[in-house]
């Protein structure tokens, strides 16, 4: 019912306005509570740039915390111009979107910034008549009506549970593990556990019943559930995969924007990639010696025992190729898009 007022709002023309004459205000919803990275060196960054940048000609009215919708409806929020700017994550949206969970996928990375990097090109949209456009933008995002500007990777899923110490891919077999969708439940099956769908809020009172043995999640999503308090192991470098979050702009909204504003989004939406990225990894930090105060053993992977995890998890990439092609999608060119444009994150960009 909140989506459908909202829509309702946007349709007859009840935004929020009052901005002085001259100054265009923009409208950003998103899901992420103000202390979370998305929000903080997310948004807030994104929006002190563009106004800096435009000389005050642009302003926003935030919306954080699921005010306007839940994550997964962010994306008919844009579309429609209920908001102007909204998050995509997805990993919530595998049906609209699923080439654009090849970030996530087991083993592509265990940073924040090169992943990033890397879905900046392949979400690109290219120039103004669209020449350079990523293979993302052209399969996904373009068709959807959405434009990213910036967008964010968290990494390091790991595997968190209560009293079973996980050392290697064989002691996941057979555990129940909360996971939280895409391409991170063909990973949890390909272990031989059991991925089950628990909402976060959920997940301290399922791993406390024993309702499941675990949960896969980064370090800096498990501190606001307190999982230190119920989760007893978790290991630490295991390549399970990541989650992508991208926030994109209506195409209506970016028409109606003059080239000058429309060059201003770009280039506070990259800046705010890169900024974001060592955000995401500074918190994961944090949160990993938080959650090790409060009593959760990690257990560092060796490099036998990642190479353990990666040959266990090498056929999801595979399957996910296969089940791109199966639908009529260019998975295996998406594939191969991403690593490249990873192998030239990895080199610090190309010299062009």
């Amino acid at each position: 019912m909140l989506l459908v007022a909202v829509l309702c709002l946007a349709a007859c023309g009840a935004a929020p306005s009052g901005a002085p004459p001259g100054v265009t205000t923009l409208r950003i919803g998103d899901s992420y509570p103000p202390s979370h990275p998305a929000s903080r060196d997310g948004v807030d960054f994104f929006v002190e740039r563009a106004v800096e940048l435009s000389d005050g000609r642009l302003a926003f009215d935030y919306f954080p915390s699921a005010q306007l919708g839940e994550a997964e409806d962010h994306v008919a929020l844009t579309r429609s111009g209920a908001i102007d700017i909204g998050v995509v994550s997805p990993p919530y949206l595998a049906d609209r979107l699923p080439l654009s969970n090849v970030a996530d996928l087991p083993g592509m990375s265990t940073d924040a910034c090169r992943p990033a990097a890397a879905l900046s090109e392949l979400m690109s949209a290219g120039g103004p008549d669209g020449s350079g456009a990523g293979i993302l933008h052209t399969s996904e995002y373009g068709p959807q009506g959405l434009r990213m500007l910036f967008v964010g990777v968290q990494p390091g899923y790991e595997v968190m549970t209560v009293g079973v110490p996980v050392t290697g891919p064989s002691d996941v077999a057979g555990l129940q593990l909360r996971s939280s969708g895409g391409v991170l439940d063909a990973a949890v099956d390909a272990l031989g556990a059991a991925p089950v769908s628990i909402a976060g809020p959920e997940m301290y009172e399922a791993l406390s019943r024993g309702t499941v043995d675990g949960t896969t999640l980064p370090p800096m999503s498990a501190t606001p559930y307190r999982l230190d308090e119920v989760a007893t192991d978790s290991t630490l470098g295991a390549p399970l995969g990541s989650f992508t979050l991208s926030y994109t702009i209506g195409e209506r909204t970016w028409r109606e924007l003059p080239e000058d504003l429309r060059a201003v989004l770009t280039r506070a939406g990259a800046e705010t990639t890169a900024h974001l990225c060592r955000g995401i990894e500074e918190e994961n930090e944090r949160a990993r010696t938080a959650l090790a105060e409060g009593g959760l053993h990690f257990t560092q992977q060796t490099p036998e025992q990642v190479a353990q995890w990666r040959t266990a998890l090498e056929p999801v990439r595979g399957q996910w190729v296969a089940d791109m092609e199966a639908r009529g999608l260019p998975g295996a060119a998406t594939l191969t898009a991403m690593e490249q444009a990873l192998a030239t994150a990895e080199r610090g960009g190309s010299d062009g």
